[in-house]
């Protein structure tokens, strides 16, 4: 069965999960631009939270590269799986730790991201975050990295 937004009056209807030309959905383009409450409309429509870009990302990938814990927290709660991995093997946390988005991080951690897990080129969160100068980032992750 199609997915389906309903429109308003005059609106023509869409397709929830249509890609656009550059291979996003609109729930990538609402997550990476901090739209919280088009994410969770979307999601409410029945948005795939795991669909994928041609690059392989979701649109957890792109909240999380863009710091947006709030939309986070929204899509793993939608459904989208907090590991997913990229075509380079990236996983959000890698992405957040790469641009040193903290409070993403730390909702990513909240709910179990690895922070062990390895890129395809063998690289894990806190070596991006190590690698683009995040001493803060790093001391988030060294911390989720002790036993408990």
């Amino acid at each position: 069965m199609d997915k389906m937004m309903a429109g308003g009056a005059g609106e023509r209807i869409t397709h929830v999960d249509t890609i656009d030309r550059y291979g996003h959905t609109s729930l990538m383009v609402a997550a990476r631009e901090g739209n919280l409450a088009e994410v969770k409309a979307l999601l409410e429509r029945g948005a795939d939270a795991n669909a994928r870009s041609d690059k392989g990302k979701t649109s957890l990938h792109y909240a999380a590269a863009n710091g947006r814990a709030d939309v986070v927290q929204a899509l793993i709660q939608g459904g989208a799986m907090v590991d997913a991995r990229d075509r380079d093997g990236h996983t959000p946390l890698m992405l957040a730790a790469n641009y040193g988005c903290d409070q993403t991080i730390r909702t990513l951690l909240l709910f179990r991201a690895d922070p062990f897990a390895l890129s395809n080129a063998g690289s894990t969160a806190l070596a991006y975050a190590e690698q683009n100068r995040h001493p803060q980032t790093l001391k988030i992750l060294i911390d989720a990295l002790k036993p408990q």
